[in-house]
């Protein structure tokens, strides 16, 4: 105060002294009030600006989260894949291991099944392995190239069937009329994409239903957009689970991971140019929506299927099936072809059995099949014209005995308008001449073939491995394929037994190969489900140059219903292998068609040890989780190669400019591959230095720069040496 006092009076004598004190006192005080004023101001500025900072540090702060959760997403799934894997390869050897005791108490048939689908379901897993190595290293390609629907949808049935026979989950392929028969796109992808959706939902749907909505959008005239609506009747998922449904992630109570196949899908789709998206509601079920676009082969055809003659269609069909919307699925199916069709229940057909004499064809559950409904529909066949159809689901097929003597031919569901087309075909065959088979394109063969048929499974030869091929040296196989994967495979067993292989990528290139004079093979392996030119045609096309009946073909594929194998041997077809391939079967078709010379029986020399132990990588152990499936573990060590094989200098980098969660990233898959390899050296250094993050020790990251890239450079060369030997 004194301070102010002594100031006043300075500024009333410098100046100022003809005003009054009042008068200074007065402006004195509205100074101090403006000073006070601008600093509430300025304090309020500092204030507001504060929050903003803070505000804008929790807005960072939840994108940075967002941005850890994303890059979570694609990598989650491999932090234990190496155990994962692992338990599912101890399944397996111990269902092998107990084969020899359980078949005196359980039938051998039911042991083996159990034993079968553990194997698939560990080859399913390094197929999704290997798929999200080529995602990360950006080698899938998409390809455009013509394809038959119908071949996709039967192929994925024929791999579900494989993996799920015994559930109680009802399949439906609802498919609208205007769906083409014949697309430009990548169908191997589509199948890859189908498949993980549809197995997913039997999953969620132990009992129930899932039904596959196929539908098209024509956005031209030679383009349309396909809408695949996957869904089930199972329990739902909660909104909070739904947000990362398709994040893959390891579930500690199942010892196994979920959602693998899903994140491979949604990838996919997105990879083709569509969208895939999810609904559901708890207690009533979940929707898969997906919509990618195609080319139309045929766009002037706008009615794919057409049956050779009038008096095929408009048949009155009556259809009672234990699931009605399978039922009503498959009344859309025959009025494709103008047939008058009636859906009713079961219950109502039991409870009221109509005139049966009314109709042409009858479609029937074939549990419907008693003694006294056999006996009634006996009455009516001596009378009258109608076609019996028994009808069971692909997971829990039925065969009533009761039913054998009056049914003509029967269905397994889910079904297409292909295989009613051919159904309609082969039930009037008898009645209705040689016309209808020419025109059906010749599918069936009026002379034998030079070479034996062989319509029961192929049996299994023990103890094979690559080395045992070279008893078939010096002979030439056609190995006609799309998938590469599968290519890389057959070569990799055949590779180093001096069999020269040919390679040819749909069936047109197999069909102008075998027609060559230059080539001149002993066996073909022929996949079905290919673009440009199926496996079925392919086959027809060889058989009708007319020189080449004693040439064997054997398929290759996930189809194994009836129907299919059917149509393989009326194409031409002497044998099949069911994917996935068992190299034991392999061998017995080779022994079969091309026979072992005298010559070859100790022409492989050199055999490597599966057991050896490289500096690096443990083979041993890496083959184990490939169920010693050679081929499938090389072509995992190339991918890797390719992928992160170059990941010392990454490492540094990442180092260098403190990018601590891309880092943190690339320790979780380093940790889950290293794991799935065998290189557990490897693994344990990634390990070691992911353990950083967990303890907060980021700081100590440069020490662990150059043990890393030691490492790596050591199981590169563990990895090239094995590459090498193969």
């Amino acid at each position: 105060m004194r301070r102010i006092l002594f100031l006043i009076m300075c500024y009333c004598s410098f100046g100022y002294g003809a005003q009054s004190m009042d008068e200074v006192i007065s402006e004195t005080l509205i100074v101090w009030i403006a000073l006070f004023l601008l600093a509430g101001v300025g304090i309020t500025i500092l204030f507001i600006a504060s929050q903003q900072m803070t505000n804008i540090k929790r807005l960072h702060q939840e994108i940075f989260q967002k941005q850890l959760e994303i890059e979570e997403k694609q990598n989650s799934f491999l932090v234990n894949m190496g155990e994962r894997i692992l338990d599912a390869t101890n399944e397996v050897t111990s269902y092998w291991n107990q084969l020899s005791e359980d078949f005196k108490t359980l039938p051998l048939k039911q042991t083996l099944a159990k034993a079968i689908k553990v194997e698939n379901s560990l080859l399913s897993m390094t197929s999704d392995l290997i798929s999200f190595l080529r995602l990360k290293s950006k080698k899938l390609e998409i390809i455009e190239e013509p394809f038959n629907i119908n071949n996709v949808l039967n192929e994925i049935t024929g791999s579900l069937n494989a993996q799920f026979s015994k559930t109680n989950t009802e399949l439906i392929f609802d498919i609208d009329n205007n769906v083409p028969k014949k697309l430009i796109g990548d169908s191997l992808h589509l199948g890859q994409i189908l498949e993980n959706l549809i197995e997913n939902a039997i999953e969620m749907t132990p009992h129930g239903e899932v039904e596959m909505h196929l539908s098209a959008y024509k956005t031209s005239e030679s383009k349309a957009q396909l809408q695949f609506q996957i869904s089930d009747t199972g329990s739902g998922i909660n909104p909070e689970r739904l947000k990362r449904y398709f994040d893959p992630y390891y579930d500690e109570m199942q010892k196994e991971y979920i959602g693998l196949g899903l994140f491979v899908a949604k990838e996919l789709t997105e990879l083709m140019g569509g969208t895939l998206t999810i609904q559901s509601i708890v207690g009533k079920g979940t929707t898969f929506t997906v919509f990618l676009p195609f080319g139309i082969a045929d766009p002037e055809n706008r009615r794919e299927y057409h049956l050779p003659e009038k008096e095929l269609s408009e048949k009155k069909v009556l259809i009672i099936d234990k699931h009605y919307n399978a039922a009503l699925a498959l009344k859309k199916l025959f009025a494709y072809f103008r047939h008058d069709v009636k859906v009713i229940s079961s219950d109502e057909f039991l409870y009221h059995i109509p005139n049966l004499s009314d109709y042409d064809i009858l479609v029937l559950h074939e549990d419907l099949f008693t003694v006294r409904m056999v006996e009634y529909l006996k009455k009516i066949k001596s009378n009258n014209e109608i076609k019996v159809i028994g009808l069971s689901s692909l997971f829990h097929p039925v065969k009533n005995s009761l039913a054998d003597d009056i049914v003509d031919i029967r269905l397994k569901k889910p079904l297409s308008q292909e295989r009613i087309y051919e159904l309609i075909i082969d039930m009037y065959q008898w009645t209705t001449g040689e016309s209808i088979e020419e025109s059906a394109g010749g599918d069936r063969r009026k002379n034998p073939l030079a070479v034996a048929v062989h319509s029961a499974p192929i049996a299994e030869t023990k103890n094979i491995s690559r080395e045992n091929f070279a008893d078939f040296n010096d002979s030439t196989v056609l190995i006609v394929e799309d998938d590469l994967i599968n290519q890389k495979v057959l070569v990799s067993i055949l590779g180093k037994s001096s069999i020269e292989i040919r390679i040819a990528n749909n069936g047109k290139e197999a069909v102008e190969m075998v027609a060559s004079e230059i080539n001149i093979f002993n066996l073909i392996l022929m996949d079905i489900n290919m673009p440009i030119m199926d496996g079925y045609e392919a086959s027809r096309r060889i058989r009708s140059l007319g020189r080449f009946d004693d040439l064997p073909i054997v398929s290759l594929t996930a189809l194994v219903l009836d129907s299919e194998v059917q149509k393989m041997y009326q194409s031409g077809i002497n044998a099949f292998l069911p994917k996935p391939l068992n190299i034991g079967q392999l061998y017995t078709i080779f022994k079969l068609y091309i026979g072992i010379k005298p010559n070859n029986k100790d022409a492989y020399v050199g055999r490597i040890a599966v057991d050896q132990k490289i500096d690096g990588l443990d083979v041993r152990l890496g083959l184990k989780y490939t169920a010693n499936n050679e081929a499938l573990y090389l072509e995992i060590l190339k991918e890797f190669f390719e992928a992160y094989g170059e990941s010392g200098a990454l490492f540094k980098r990442m180092v260098d400019e403190n990018r601590l969660e891309q880092l943190k990233k690339l320790c979780l898959d380093m940790k889950g591959l290293t794991g799935s390899i065998g290189a557990t050296e490897m693994h344990r250094q990634v390990d070691e230095i992911y353990r950083l993050f967990i303890y907060n020790y980021q700081h100590m990251l440069p020490d662990y720069v150059k043990l890393y890239q030691k490492e790596l450079s050591r199981l590169n060369k563990a990895i090239q040496a094995y590459i090498d030997t193969k």
